[in-house]
């Protein structure tokens, strides 16, 4: 089983954007730690997300739902989870589901932080 990190803090240049840094297999066993960071951005009232995935080497459908459960939520209080990290696994999920429209994708960190 490969490690599963994720992390939050502020994003460099803007204290007004969150960064979570999210590495490993995002997967069943790991989506609740996932979801539980976001329910806690949530909770803090920090609408403004990016989700670095640079480092994520595989994402399941759990994943996914979590990113779709925790967009609307976000979204109804004026924010956005924009996605960055140049992630090509990530993108191939992200065509196969049709959700470009949903998540804006960003190569870099900053590009993403940037459009806040």
């Amino acid at each position: 089983m490969s490690d599963f990190i994720i992390k939050t803090r502020t994003a460099a240049g803007n204290t007004s954007v969150c960064v979570v840094d999210v590495a490993g297999v995002l997967d069943l066993n790991t989506s609740g730690a996932f979801d539980d960071a976001f329910q806690e951005l949530i909770r803090k009232k920090q609408f403004k997300i990016v989700l670095n995935l640079e480092k994520l080497t595989y994402i399941s459908s759990a994943g996914i739902g979590v990113l779709l459960g925790s967009i609307k939520e976000v979204r109804k209080n004026r924010g956005d989870i924009k996605i960055a990290g140049d992630n090509p696994e990530f993108d191939k999920v992200v065509d196969l589901l049709d959700l470009q429209k949903m998540f804006p994708l960003f190569k870099t960190e900053q590009d993403a932080v940037r459009e806040y």
